[in-house]
């Protein structure tokens, strides 16, 4: 999403490393049970234990931490042309939260990412 808006996020952390997931394509926040994809692995980071999962499209996304961002309107701004088609198009832009610049992710594009690392 390029130039887009979004309403609300879902702030995550993994490792020292941070990433939003607009909130429409979260189906909802879980715990660790199961089955779960580490995101940690796309960031080159060990799992650090128990985390929260992000559930989408049936499937759990570990990450270490989970807050949650009800902003309407938030700004989507583009990847630049240098990250474009980085981690399997994973990146679809940035938001500015808390004075910093976020990357905003797609889930479902972070799970295809995983489970292709998988094999």
């Amino acid at each position: 999403m390029a130039n887009g808006l979004v309403d609300g996020v879902v702030l995550c952390r993994v490792g020292a490393a941070r990433l939003a997931v607009d909130c429409q394509e979260i189906d909802a926040i879980a715990e660790v049970e199961g089955k779960t994809w580490d995101v940690g692995l796309a960031f080159g980071v060990d799992g650090t234990g128990e985390g929260r999962a992000l559930q989408c499209h049936g499937q759990l996304l570990k990450v270490d931490s989970i807050d949650v961002l009800a902003t309407p309107g938030l700004t989507v701004l583009p990847v630049p042309a240098a990250l474009q088609g980085l981690g399997d198009g994973v990146l679809t832009g940035f938001i500015e939260v808390l004075g910093a610049l976020w990357p905003l992710v797609s889930p479902s594009l972070l799970l295809a990412h995983l489970e292709r690392r998988a094999e």
